[in-house]
C-alpha cells in the first residue's frame, strides 16, 4: 500500500521543478532584452558614424566633388588656408581686384559721444523790441530770407517818439553847420583882411578887393579904424610941414600927433580884437557842431537799438528812417523787423494784429549752412588726446545717410564741466545742402597718442566671421588662399595688420566679400 504522505511528497517536488523552470524562462526574457538594447545601441552608433562622416562633413567618398579636395598641405575648408577656386566665369563677374600690404603712418582714435547744434553765431530768437501791435507778417515758417528781408512790421508810439527825435537832433545839426560855415568863413576872410591893411594900401584898393566877401560886422569896424587911421596920417603929415614953417603953433602941432598915436593905437586894437573873435567865434561854432553830431549819433543809435542791435549798420539805418505805411508815406510809429543773415525761419510765435511786450520772442530765424557739432571728452581722457583749433576731425552721424564726414575745430572749453566731469568741445561742420538736422547725436572720434608706421591694407580686404579677421591672397590662377590676421588700428581706408602679413604681399581688396561668401558654401557642403 500507498504511505498515505507520499502524494504529498510529490506534489511538492513536482511543485519545486516547476519553479524553477519559470525562474529560468524569466531570466532567459531579460538576458534576450539586454541582448536586444544593446544590438540597438550598436545600430544607432553606426548610423550616427555614417551620417557624420558622409553628410555632415559635406564629403562623398563614392563621387568626391573636385572643389572640395583637399590639397596637400591645406587644412579644413572653414581653417585659416582654406582655398577658395573660382571658375574664370565667376571670378570675372565678381570683378575681383588685389592691393598691396604697404607701411603707413597711422594713429589711434578715441571716439567720444556728441550732437549735432544751431551755430549761435547764426541763430536768432527774434524778439519784439518794444510794446505795440503787430501790423503785417511777411514770412511763413521754413521760408527762406536773406539778409535784410522783413519778417514783420510792428506799430508803436515809442519807435515814434525816437524817430522824431532823430529828426529833431538833425534839424539842430543843420542849424550848426550853418553857424559854423559862416564863422569858419568870417575868420578866414578877417585873417585875409588883416594880412593886405599890413601892407598899408590905399582904402579904396581895399574895398574893392573885398566886395562880395562874407566879413560881418567887423567890415565896419576894421574898415572904420583904418580910414580913421589913414586920415589921421595925411593930416598930420601937413601939420609937421606946416609947424616946420612956423604957421601952426607947437601945441597944435602936439595934438594933432597925438591923434595920430591914438589912431594906430585904435587900429591895432580894432585888429587885435577881431582876430581873437573870429577864431574864437570858430572854434565855438565847430564845438557846437560836434556836439550836434553827437546827439544825432545818440538819438541814432536808441533808434537803432529799438531796431535790433544785430542787423548791419546800412540795413538798421533804413529801418530807422520810417517804413511805409501803405498809404506811400512814411510812418514815424511803425518799425520793421528785419533778418541779419541769409538762413530759414524756423518758428513763428505771433498773428497779425496781436499785442506783443518788449522782449516777447516773435520768431527764430536760423542758418544751417553750417551746424556746431558739441562733443564731451571726459577729464580722464583729456590728456590722452591732442585736440586745437582749426584741426579737422571726423565726425559720424548714424541717423544720416551719409553718415560720414568731417569737422574742424572752433573752440575747446576752458574748463570741466561740473556735472558730466567732462571737456566740451566744439567743431563747426559744413552742411551746405542740409543734409544733417540739429539734435542728430554724433560720434566724434579725435586723434590718440603718437604716430608711428605700421603694415595695412585697404579696409575692404579685411573680412570677418566667429571672431576672426582674414584676408584673401592669390595662390594661383582663379584660386585664393584664406589668410588669418590680427588687426590694430582701423579707419574709414585702411586697417592695420599686426600679423599675418608681409609687406609687398597682394591680398584681394575688391571681391573681398564673394570669395568669403563662397567659402562659408564650400563649409555647409
Amino acid at each position: 500500500m500507498t504511505s498515505p504522505t507520499q502524494p504529498v511528497a510529490e506534489q511538492s517536488a513536482t511543485g519545486r521543478g516547476t519553479g524553477r523552470g519559470r525562474g529560468l524562462v524569466s531570466r532567459l526574457a531579460s538576458l534576450s532584452r539586454g541582448l536586444s538594447g544593446i544590438v540597438f545601441l550598436t545600430l544607432g552608433g553606426l548610423a550616427w558614424w555614417w551620417l557624420t562622416t558622409h553628410h555632415f562633413s559635406g564629403t562623398d567618398h563614392e563621387s568626391p566633388s573636385p572643389r572640395e579636395a583637399p590639397t596637400a598641405g591645406d587644412s579644413t575648408p572653414g581653417g585659416g588656408n582654406a582655398v577658395v577656386t573660382l571658375p574664370a566665369t565667376e571670378a570675372a563677374r565678381g570683378e575681383i581686384s588685389l592691393g598691396t600690404v604697404e607701411s603707413r603712418p597711422l594713429r589711434e582714435r578715441i571716439t567720444v559721444p556728441g550732437r549735432l547744434d544751431y551755430d549761435e553765431r547764426s541763430r536768432l530768437d527774434y524778439e519784439s523790441p518794444v510794446d505795440g501791435i503787430v501790423s503785417r507778417i511777411y514770412v511763413q515758417v521754413r521760408q527762406r530770407v536773406a539778409k535784410g528781408d522783413s519778417l514783420a512790421e510792428v506799430s508803436s508810439p515809442e519807435v515814434g517818439v525816437a524817430r522824431d527825435e532823430v529828426r529833431r537832433r538833425e534839424a539842430d545839426r543843420a542849424i550848426e553847420q550853418k553857424a559854423a560855415d559862416w564863422s569858419m568863413e568870417i575868420a578866414d576872410n578877417v585873417q585875409a583882411l588883416l594880412t593886405a591893411l599890413a601892407d598899408h594900401p590905399p582904402l579904396e584898393k581895399v574895398e574893392k578887393l573885398f566886395d562880395g566877401r562874407l566879413l560881418g560886422d567887423y567890415r565896419e569896424k576894421i574898415l572904420g579904424a583904418y580910414s580913421k587911421l589913414l586920415y589921421v596920417e595925411k593930416v598930420h603929415a601937413g601939420t609937421r610941414q606946416l609947424g616946420d614953417e612956423g604957421v601952426l603953433s607947437g601945441r597944435i602941432v602936439e595934438e594933432r600927433t597925438s591923434n595920430l598915436e591914438m589912431a594906430k593905437a585904435s587900429f591895432t586894437g580894432v585888429c587885435e580884437q577881431a582876430r581873437f573873435n573870429t577864431l574864437q567865434d570858430r572854434d565855438k561854432a565847430r564845438a557846437a557842431l560836434e556836439q550836434a553830431d553827437r546827439l544825432v549819433q545818440v538819438s541814432k543809435e536808441n533808434l537803432r537799438n529799438l531796431v535790433g542791435s544785430r542787423l548791419e549798420p546800412e540795413v538798421a539805418e533804413s529801418v530807422a528812417k520810417g517804413d511805409d505805411d501803405g498809404s506811400g508815406e512814411k510812418s514815424l510809429s511803425s518799425i520793421g523787423l528785419r533778418t541779419p543773415f541769409d538762413g530759414i525761419v524756423e518758428d513763428v510765435f505771433v498773428s497779425r494784429g496781436e499785442r506783443v511786450q518788449s522782449g516777447e520772442r516773435l520768431f527764430v530765424v536760423a542758418d544751417t549752412s553750417n551746424l556746431w557739432v558739441r562733443a564731451q571728452l571726459h577729464e580722464k581722457q583729456w590728456t590722452t588726446v591732442e585736440v586745437t583749433e582749426g584741426q579737422e576731425v571726423t565726425v559720424v552721424v548714424p541717423g544720416a545717410a551719409e553718415h560720414r564726414t568731417t569737422a574742424v575745430i572752433h573752440h575747446v572749453g576752458a574748463t570741466v564741466e561740473a556735472e558730466s566731469r567732462s571737456v566740451p568741445i566744439v567743431a563747426v561742420l559744413k552742411n551746405d545742402d542740409a543734409h544733417y538736422k540739429p539734435g542728430m547725436f554724433v560720434w566724434v572720434e579725435l586723434p590718440q597718442g603718437a604716430v608711428h608706421d605700421g603694415l595695412a591694407v585697404p579696409a575692404a580686404a579685411v573680412m570677418r566671421h566667429e571672431g576672426k579677421s582674414f584676408v584673401f591672397a592669390p595662390a594661383g590662377p582663379d584660386t585664393f588662399r584664406r589668410l588669418d590676421i590680427d588687426t590694430g588700428i582701423e579707419t574709414e581706408d585702411l586697417v592695420e595688420v599686426t600679423r599675418g602679413l608681409e609687406a609687398g604681399q597682394q591680398v584681394v581688396v575688391q571681391g573681398a566679400f564673394l570669395l568669403k561668401s563662397e567659402l562659408l558654401l564650400e563649409d555647409e557642403g
